[in-house]
């Protein structure tokens, strides 16, 4: 009994000692093995419906099963009435030879057990598992004093393994809340309201320029640091929250750093009472806001920077809530609209809009409000004297730190000047076009009349021919020089009014292409045949041919137009002078028409003038001419997608190129 008392005695300061676990219950069932005289002793944890062989000892000789895996499955399966007095913290000893439990004497018999004593260990009172000691080598009796001890011992197991727990989760919390605070930044402290002395943390110290031993951890060394701005508020809010007057005690002050400077910290306090309700201490955090105060600072200077700019601006600045309300009314709102900056502040912008523009208006607004895309409109607005503007109103959406659209932004300017001229030119567009339209339809009418008396007059000149072909020469002569004349005016009155035609049509957008495979050699030959008399045959004509033929697509009847007029223009031009050139050159993306006259040239400055309608060179007055030719030419061309270059010199010809691709679109 003497060596048992010692062994529970040992085993209880091996609990108080601040081992580990491991190490404490192993050194535990050694002593309590040795000292009770049995042969192993052993701790079983239950472990989710299972049980754990976690610690073992055994007496020399005494064979282990501390990882006998089939051990732990049939202890937990074979005796269920044994586990549930276990559970009920009952103690099972006794002989094996006298348990009428068949199961569980078949396992202490695969152990070698004679004797045995079961004690449950118990865990903030939950049942963790049970101590087991053995006897192999004698039935050994169980005396009721040792029960009784060992069942306190095991109850003292239990104690320190809860103990352990809470340990154990307690470091793993400090050591979190140790890493939360450093990485945080806070600074830590806490004011005893009995001897007003306060604590700091090295965090704290941090936040101005110090560390933990180089401040005083002194009321005074606090209060002296705070900008003297902000003490007196500081004390009577601390004052307050200690009597009760008010819930919280949290703000925002100036605090000097060591380098002199002053930064902005923001702190917060909870207050401690004890069981009587009396305050003893507040626990507080402050942190480093200078950043954050930083940031206010230049986002006021952007506001003032706004208004300044705002108010001093031609435009109508405002804000808007996504309602349309207004929140800021630049200055111009009086000298435009006559309001009141602040007597719209509040007030719904669409109220002002005219009905007609009404819908436009609350329609745009709905979709600018959901895509955010910048949108310019124009509308008339209500002024104060109920007359409407028109204003054309830029607007752009407010969005949070999270892009969440929190309002509008508008500039808005009177343009009512800008729409009354835009009304008079579309005014002035539509007279003119009628005017055109007038002026096409008369000229097709006039040049329709002038044909037929034209016709007639020719008629008679040719008909006076044949008449006096029986008298004398002279007379023949003279009267020939007359019809002569009449004939080439009523030619030149003809061209005139077929140019007017083709020009009226092509203003009017009459024209339309018919584009067709050609081949330009033959077309070229029969153009000249026909409009020139046999030209090539006389030798009044000269035509090359460059590079290798290629397919050509265009409108017949256009080029027909151009060129005719070209080579007219060429012979026209260069009457007594070698005769005119025509160039035709095959390239490999497109092909060049060249017509090229030795005549008279065109004066240098006149140049630039020439396709213009109804212009003539200052040297061609004595040749008949209407000066639309040219210009229905550079217009046919562009038709065609080609390009006309013109070049020229006075008294010694001209050359004009046309350059056409081969396909048209």
């Amino acid at each position: 009994m003497k060596n048992h008392l010692l062994g529970i005695s040992v085993a209880n300061n091996l609990l108080l000692k601040g081992l580990s676990i491991e190490v404490t219950l192993n050194n535990c069932i050694e002593v309590l093995g040795e000292s009770n005289k049995v042969d192993r002793c052993y701790i079983l944890k239950i472990e989710q419906n299972s049980i754990n062989y976690c610690y073992e000892w055994c007496n020399n000789g005494i064979d282990t099963f501390l990882n006998n895996s089939n051990l732990k499955r049939e202890i937990f399966n074979e005796f269920p009435e044994m586990y549930a007095k276990l559970s009920n913290d009952e103690i099972i000893y006794g002989l094996v030879k006298e348990c009428n439990n068949v199961s569980f004497s078949k396992i202490m018999e695969d152990r070698n057990v004679q004797s045995y004593l079961l004690a449950p260990i118990f865990s903030n009172s939950e049942f963790w598992g049970w101590m087991g000691y053995e006897s192999c080598n004698n039935e050994k009796k169980w005396d009721h004093d040792v029960i009784l001890s060992l069942h306190l011992l095991a109850q003292n197991i239990g104690i320190r393994i809860n103990q352990n727990k809470i340990f154990s989760k307690l470091g793993a919390d400090l050591k979190y809340f140790n890493f939360y605070i450093k990485d945080s930044q806070r600074g830590i402290w806490e004011l005893d309201l009995k001897t007003y002395t306060p604590k700091f943390s090295s965090n704290w110290a941090k936040m101005i320029g110090y560390n933990a031993i180089e401040i005083d951890h002194t009321y005074d060394f606090w209060k002296k640091n705070i900008h003297l701005d902000d003490i007196d508020r500081v004390e009577k809010e601390l004052e307050d929250y200690i009597s009760n007057s008010t819930d919280c005690y949290e703000g925002v002050y100036r605090m000097k750093h060591k380098n002199g400077q002053f930064v902005w910290i923001k702190y917060n306090g909870l207050i401690k009472k004890d069981n009587t309700g009396k305050p003893i201490k507040i626990l507080g955090t402050n942190i480093n806001v200078n950043d954050l105060k930083e940031k206010e600072r230049q986002l006021q200077l952007s506001k003032e920077k706004f208004r300044l700019i705002a108010d001093n601006t031609t435009d109508i600045i405002c804000q808007h809530n996504i309602d349309g309300s207004y929140t800021y009314v630049s200055n111009s709102m009086k000298e435009i609209l006559g309001y009141e900056p602040d007597e719209m502040i509040n007030k719904i912008a669409f109220d002002f809009v005219h009905p007609d523009d009404f819908k436009l208006i609350r329609d745009s607004h709905k979709k600018f409000i959901t895509d955010s895309k910048h949108r310019t409109l124009t509308y008339r607005f209500r002024k104060k004297d109920n007359t409407y503007i028109w204003l054309e109103t830029t607007s752009k959406n407010i969005l949070n730190e999270e892009n969440i659209v929190v309002g509008i932004q508008t500039s808005s300017r009177d343009v009512s000047k800008r729409i009354k001229a835009e009304e008079e030119i579309k005014t002035a567009l539509k007279r003119e076009k009628d005017l055109s339209e007038m002026k096409s339809k008369f000229v097709a009418m006039a040049s329709h009349q002038f044909r037929t008396p034209l016709t007639v007059i020719y008629s008679n000149a040719e008909l006076i021919d044949l008449k006096t072909n029986h008298l004398d020469e002279k007379t023949v002569k003279s009267l020939e020089n007359i019809t002569s004349r009449i004939k080439k005016e009523v030619d030149r009155m003809t061209e005139l009014m077929n140019n007017i035609l083709i020009f009226g049509k092509y203003e009017s957008k009459k024209i339309k292409k018919e584009i067709k495979k050609i081949n330009l050699n033959i077309y070229i030959k029969t153009l000249v045949d026909t409009y020139f008399n046999g030209a090539i045959e006389k030798g009044k004509i000269q035509i090359e041919i460059k590079g290798k033929k290629q397919v050509f697509h265009t409108d017949e009847t256009l080029l027909t137009h151009i060129l005719t007029n070209l080579i007219s223009n060429a012979f026209k031009y260069s009457t007594g002078k070698s005769n005119p050139l025509l160039v035709i050159t095959y390239l490999e993306n497109e092909i060049e028409i060249e017509v090229t006259d030795f005549g008279i040239g065109i004066p240098e400055d006149e140049i630039q003038y020439l396709f213009t309608s109804f212009f003539r060179a200052s040297n061609t007055t004595t040749i008949i001419g209407s000066g639309l030719g040219l210009a229905i030419v550079k217009q046919f061309t562009v038709l065609l997608n080609g390009k006309i270059e013109l070049k020229s010199k006075e008294n010694f010809g001209t050359t004009i190129k046309l350059i056409f691709p081969y396909e048209q679109n």
